[in-house]
């Protein structure tokens, strides 16, 4: 093999990596069967993801709505303070580009006290996954963990496909 094939297979090995984990998953707030409304469980849908630098939320509402990102003290209290960022267009796109905790709630009428908030903790992408927790009744260790969501399966890109990628664009210089 020539200098210049390897050269080339490491400048791509390089750029599909950057773009890998550049590249998150898109979550539909409340999907499977939810938007941005009154009547989905934030809370406990927010609960079956681990979200990741690159990852995206997609709030998509009726103009009834609109979605405000707060600190923690006016999402804890639902106060009407001043938002770190204001969306109503009724398909809001947002990208979580960093670690950390972030809180949003609907700001009309009582909506936020109603439960129409979320609050999304994004975890390092080289941090290990949590412990499982104990299984619930009715099923055994052995048993297969349930699925973590339609909302996962938005993104033609996982964490878990990278190595087949990568494998194949190093197959074609070798």
């Amino acid at each position: 093999m020539t200098k210049f094939k390897v050269s080339v297979a490491f400048t791509l090995l390089a750029v599909t990596l950057q773009f890998a984990f550049a590249v998150g998953t898109n979550y539909t707030v409340g999907a499977p069967g939810g938007l941005w409304d009154l009547s989905t469980n934030y809370t406990k849908w927010a609960s079956n993801i681990t979200f990741y630098p690159g990852d995206n939320l997609l709030f998509k509402y009726t103009l009834a709505h609109d979605v405000w990102e707060v600190t923690e003290a006016d999402y804890t209290s639902c106060t009407k303070g001043t938002p770190l960022k204001q969306y109503k267009d009724g398909n809001t796109l947002i990208a979580l580009t960093e670690a950390g905790s972030r809180y949003f709630y609907c700001s009309v009428s009582s909506h936020c006290s109603s439960g129409m908030k979320l609050e999304v903790s994004v975890v390092p992408t080289d941090s290990s996954p949590p412990p499982s927790p104990p299984p619930p009744n009715g099923t055994t260790p052995d048993s297969p963990p349930p699925p973590k969501g339609a909302a996962a399966a938005n993104s033609i890109w996982t964490r878990s496909a990278i190595a087949p990628v990568l494998g194949a664009i190093l197959m074609i210089f070798l």
